[in-house]
């Protein structure tokens, strides 16, 4: 075996980490294989996981190269997995990548059982480190978004150009991964790269920094009929934040979708902005396949709206919410809690503001703020008088309070998530 990429587990079983494949090292793989690698993929989120079976894996799979994708939640996990690889056989090269190592590489490098970070994308990283690790082309230091040790010295290269055009980009190689496992099998991209918006709680910029680069929708359409000739699926989902972001692009393939209902029966959905759709869009979209739309709104407090850089208002909410359930559309509306400035004051507004929504017929979620490396909460913290709670990166998950604020402690944001938690769910 060449190469075997694993996908960090999360350290407690839950749906969401299993919700879909992991694009990014699919479209890793594709490009391997491309180039004659014999590649072989894991994720552990979607099969079950043990350090037992993890060291059989690696001890069956032999690779000379093993790739570690991992989030925040999952550094752990992966260190694991690259300590039991170097136990199997020290000679095993141990690669990782994935947003929390782009930013705290230095870190990372301190770690015995790493030899090599990727920051930011990968696909031609890791086609170069392979080159270089396995058929001894070229040089280390001369791969562009690499970090790795030389005589216990961490060396950084220069930052790697993106890829200007993803068309180029071989489609993600799905059938590495077990696709009846995943309840969102069918996920594709519209395009990649950093935002024109700054929300504190998001490090995108500080990750891709680069700008948006968009995918033709001809190529995009051509993925879909991929999928759906080949994997027997009746729903696509755009893995976006921001689907809408590029209009022109988004009429252009919902005008091309529009003629794939004629052959396959399949349905799509995708998040973006409220501020991102109009009524026309909407009914574009849905007249395209698109059933569901996902809304980041994050606060339900304008004054707290305000202090994330978010750039939106609740009177865009209801505009948009209200444009998309007019055309037919199921709306799911996403929102954070607490943000550094809540107040109880403020919290209420959210609870109204999401019961509102409730009553208009919106689905709402809503997830713990969690301070993530490369984040502007993150790098001020201190500034904004916040504590995080969390005792290790396991425990970055989004889905239990991690923070307190300098207006609330604890104890008291416990209360007030649970009041309204049942509150609004006593609205529906």
């Amino acid at each position: 075996m060449d190469i075997l990429l694993v996908n960090a587990p999360v350290k407690s079983v839950t749906r969401q980490a299993s919700l879909a494949l992991p694009l990014g090292l699919a479209y890793i793989a594709s490009v391997l294989l491309e180039n004659g690698y014999d590649v072989s993929a894991i994720d552990f989120n979607a099969s079950s996981f043990d350090l037992v079976r993890a060291r059989r894996v690696l001890e069956n799979e032999s690779p000379q190269v093993l790739g570690i994708s991992s989030v925040t939640r999952t550094y752990l996990s992966g260190l694991k997995l690259a300590q039991i690889a170097k136990q199997v056989n020290p000679d095993i090269k141990v690669v990782m990548g994935g947003p929390h190592v782009t930013v705290m590489y230095e870190e990372v490098m301190r770690e015995k059982s790493i030899d090599v970070v990727v920051r930011g994308e990968g696909e031609y990283a890791m086609l170069e480190l392979a080159n270089y690790l396995i058929r001894n082309k070229g040089s280390l230091a001369k791969i562009n978004g690499v970090v790795y040790k030389e005589e216990g010295l961490i060396k950084k290269t220069p930052e790697r150009p993106f890829i200007e055009n993803p068309d180029e980009l071989p489609f993600p190689a799905r059938e590495l991964f077990p696709i009846p496992l995943y309840e969102i099998p069918g996920q594709v991209i519209m395009s990649r790269g950093g935002c024109p918006f700054n929300c504190h709680f998001c490090a995108v910029n500080n990750i891709w920094k680069g700008g948006r680069r968009y995918r033709s929708p001809e190529n995009v359409l051509k993925e879909i009929l991929y999928i759906l000739n080949n994997f027997q699926l009746e729903e696509i989902s755009f893995a976006d934040d921001t689907f809408t972001l590029n209009r022109e692009h988004v009429i252009r393939l919902c005008s091309l979708l529009k003629n794939v209902g004629k052959d396959f029966s399949w349905r799509w959905r995708c998040a973006t902005r409220v501020d991102l759709v109009d009524e026309g869009l909407l009914m574009k979209m849905y007249e395209a396949g698109c059933y569901s739309i996902q809304f980041g709104v994050e606060a339900g407090s304008q004054k707290i709206l305000d202090s994330t850089g978010k750039g939106i208002t609740l009177g865009q909410v209801r505009d948009a919410v209200s444009k998309a359930i007019s055309v037919g559309m199921e709306v799911v509306c996403f929102f954070m809690f607490p943000h550094p400035e809540d107040t109880e004051v403020t919290i209420r507004e959210q609870k109204q503001f999401m019961k509102e929504l409730v009553k208009m017929g919106v689905e709402t979620t809503i997830s713990s703020t969690t301070l993530y490396p490369g984040t502007y909460y993150y790098k001020n913290k201190d500034e904004l008088g916040v504590k995080i709670l969390a005792d290790n990166w396991d425990e970055y998950d989004a889905g239990h309070l991690s923070i307190a604020t300098r207006y609330l402690s604890e104890e008291r944001l416990k209360d007030l998530l649970d009041d309204m938690i049942q509150d609004v769910r006593s609205a529906s």
